[in-house]
């Protein structure tokens, strides 16, 4: 009799060792995504993404290999998705390409460099100061009498992605003898802003340049692309990640440059319509290499 008390005893401990295995919080396994409007369900999936590996490349193992500039204009139909929503707020959680980073460099999560070749680092703070310095306008302000007073006013300047209608990219094209076959690592991308100044109160087209460089092959951009929904999809349960839509070139572009002697890009001898063909020119040249490689 008192061993059966001893078990019946020990039935409230387990009991309470069970619910605390089972009803830990889901929270201390998994972080969510904020909950969205019209949301009926948690979602978290997302969020668990990892960066894939890109894998180890012996130096050894690199027969061949070319450096290529692209830039992807977000005015063709198969990159809008970089460039909508252009609501900085964006939508049910979901950014643009643009607004995705400007979170991430207003936070300070991801480095910036000045240059293509990653050497010059950049301030964060310093690139948000600089997008967002305000303006000075002369105002005039007119009294009873209809004369005018002229007064200095600052106008804030907020960052918008819909200045942003290209990004260039640089990426390494190799051939691994150890995978068989050629590969691309993507080195680093850049947000081009058209530029643009009132003169005689006509505007008129100063150029494009380039913002800042981000290393894609570092830790942290490579887990902010692996965390966030890429919107180019009808499905919205199986939307890609931006980690996704880079490795299975989901995307359209063209070559702006491949590394030379000169270190020119094409634009710099060639205009035009010509300078439409020598980018495809060297797209089928590296093509034909490509595939010579192949032994059958």
């Amino acid at each position: 009799m008192h061993r059966q008390h001893s078990h019946i005893a020990l039935i409230p401990s387990l009991l309470t060792l069970m619910v605390v295995l089972f009803a830990t919080p889901q929270e201390a396994k998994a972080q969510y995504l904020e909950q969205q409007p019209g949301d009926y369900y948690q979602r978290s999936m997302t969020w668990e993404h990892k960066p894939q590996d890109p894998g180890f490349v012996r130096e050894a193992d690199v027969y061949w290999c070319r450096m290529l500039w692209r830039i992807i204009d977000v005015r063709e139909k198969e990159n809008q998705y970089f460039y909508f929503p252009t609501d900085s707020n964006g939508v049910r959680g979901r950014k643009n390409f643009a607004y995705m980073l400007w979170d991430a460099i207003k936070a300070g999560e991801i480095e910036l460099f000045e240059d293509d070749e990653m050497k010059i680092p950049l301030d964060c703070l310093k690139v948000v100061e600089r997008a967002t310095r305000s303006d000075t306008v002369q105002m005039a302000v007119y009294d009873d009498y209809g004369e005018a007073d002229y007064t200095t006013v600052f106008v804030p300047h907020e960052f918008s992605s819909e200045d942003i209608y290209q990004y260039a990219i640089k990426e390494a094209v190799y051939f691994d003898r150890a995978r068989s076959g050629v590969q691309v690592r993507k080195i680093g991308i850049a947000p081009m802003e058209d530029k643009y100044k009132v003169i005689d109160g006509e505007t008129e087209y100063m150029g494009t340049v380039t913002l800042f460089w981000v290393p894609m092959l570092s830790w942290e951009v490579r887990t902010l692309f692996a965390k966030k929904e890429a919107y180019c999809r009808e499905n919205l349960i199986h939307l890609p990640t931006w980690e996704y839509a880079f490795r299975s070139f989901m995307y359209s572009s063209f070559i702006t440059r491949i590394d030379n002697v000169h270190n020119r890009a094409i634009h710099e001898y060639l205009t035009g319509e010509d300078a439409l063909l020598e980018s495809q020119r060297i797209e089928e040249e590296l093509l034909n290499i490509c595939s010579d490689m192949w032994e059958y």
